[in-house]
């Protein structure tokens, strides 16, 4: 994976990208299964994980795992859809 001196990603495509992310897909959805207790807004706020992920790419600094990298960012766009969410649904 190329990186820059600092440990920020760098020059990654989008097929690197989605193999470096793609491992933790299930683990995610996982995750955020168990925030929300729905199948399809889990499976919707991974593919929002993983869309913002790429967009913010270079933000990433390698102070922590990649994994632990996209769980934050899973987990902050649980909590942001919680709060909209009305009882019942």
């Amino acid at each position: 994976m190329p990186m820059s001196h600092g440990g920020v990603m760098t020059e990654l495509d989008q097929t690197s990208f989605g193999e470096l992310t793609q491992r933790h897909r299930r683990e995610l959805q996982v995750h955020c299964y168990r925030m929300l207790g729905s199948s399809a807004e889990s499976e919707d706020l991974v593919q929002e994980t993983f869309l913002r992920a790429w967009r913010r790419r270079e933000t990433y600094q390698g102070r922590a795992s990649v994994r632990a990298w996209l769980y934050r960012i899973a987990t902050n766009a649980c909590l942001r859809l919680r709060p909209r969410r009305r009882p019942g649904n």
